[in-house]
């Protein structure tokens, strides 16, 4: 096997990916010093041609080394395609990252889903990748996200508040981050999971890097969960790389008029399982679920449960709560905010609250 550096250079010459870097590594297995080849030996291979044989004959190794010396300056490390440590999930996929940057510690043992969706997520999309994301951690599923506004971010912020492991693919560098909000996130995740990436530290947010992430984040994950997406979301390209990739896809319905929807509908027409909360997603894993809900509306009171029958999934203003049970403001205000402290039901803006 080539060392660390040379195979880290390789993926700055314009042209090579991992597939034909495979390939290299395929068609010579004893292969020590990428400068034991010449360009003949590489014009050999499929794919390589004479130019890209010269770029890699006269290959700037020192790229690699900075890339080296920079990550263990960061406390991160590098993990080849052949390294034991290399995630066996990712490993699958056709096109996996000949290597990758990791720092903290990737989850090994535990069932790994993808979350993603939508940057401009609606309160529906918050709540319910909020109540997604807690349920399938409370099972010890840990969570993979792609760091974007959203969806992305407040999956990895759950995580993070139930001390759970989470992984977040990067499409920049270890030591760039973005969006840059997300710098105290980006070192707390680092407490409990992992930040992963196959770009060199030093690489900027380029809109190219994105579709590359994206298929990390599916090859990273037994299924993966769109929560919302637009026609043209980032989150559609996760979803059809985990199709490509043979991993579940999940897709949790919204409005019919949703935007944010929009791209959801489509994987459910086209075959993606729909889901209404965490448990249908635990029952294709053969994971029992917990009776959380029905275990609170058994604690609570009869003026509790009287709120309660009136709400659903719709959100509800407290003025037609009051009309209903007769009740004047600050008697409901008192009952939904007892409600909310025990998570049965969620405030929306404008004082309109639903059901969990």
């Amino acid at each position: 096997m080539i060392p660390n550096h040379q195979l880290i250079s390789l993926t700055n010459v314009k042209g090579i990916g991992p597939r034909r870097i495979r390939e290299i590594l395929r068609q010579f297995p004893k292969l020590e010093d990428l400068s034991h080849l010449s360009v003949l030996d590489l014009k050999q291979i499929k794919g390589i041609t004479h130019e890209m044989a010269q770029h890699i004959v006269g290959l700037d190794e020192d790229f690699g080394r900075i890339a080296l010396d920079k990550t263990l300056e960061l406390g991160g490390e590098y993990l080849s395609y052949d390294s034991d440590e290399y995630p066996q999930l990712l490993k699958m996929i056709y096109d996996a990252p000949i290597g990758i940057f990791v720092k903290g510690k990737i989850p090994q043992d535990s069932l790994k889903i993808g979350i993603v969706g939508t940057r401009s997520v609606s309160a529906y999309g918050k709540r319910m990748t909020a109540k997604i994301t807690e349920s399938l951690i409370h099972k010890n599923i840990s969570i993979i996200s792609g760091f974007a506004r959203g969806v992305d971010t407040i999956s990895h912020t759950i995580c993070i508040e139930h001390k759970s492991p989470t992984v977040a693919v990067l499409g920049t560098g270890l030591d760039v981050c973005y969006p840059l909000e997300n710098k105290k996130l980006q070192k707390t995740i680092l407490e409990h999971g992992a930040l992963l990436t196959e770009f060199v530290p030093g690489t900027k947010p380029n809109a190219m890097n994105f579709p590359k992430r994206n298929r990390i984040i599916s090859g990273l994950s037994k299924g993966v969960v769109v929560i919302e997406a637009g026609k043209k979301s980032g989150a559609l390209i996760t979803a059809y790389s985990a199709l490509d990739q043979n991993r579940d896809v999940f897709a949790l319905p919204g409005h019919a008029d949703s935007k944010q929807s929009f791209g959801t509908h489509k994987l459910i027409q086209n075959g993606a399982k729909l889901i209404m909360d965490a448990e249908d997603i635990l029952i294709e894993y053969n994971i029992e679920s917990n009776s959380t809900q029905t275990t609170l509306f058994t604690d609570l009171s009869d003026l509790e449960k009287k709120v309660v029958n009136l709400l659903d999934n719709n959100p509800i203003h407290i003025d037609k709560l009051c009309l209903k049970l007769d009740m004047d403001s600050p008697q409901v205000l008192s009952i939904l905010l007892s409600l909310e402290l025990k998570n049965v039901i969620y405030q929306h803006p404008g004082k309109c609250f639903s059901l969990v």
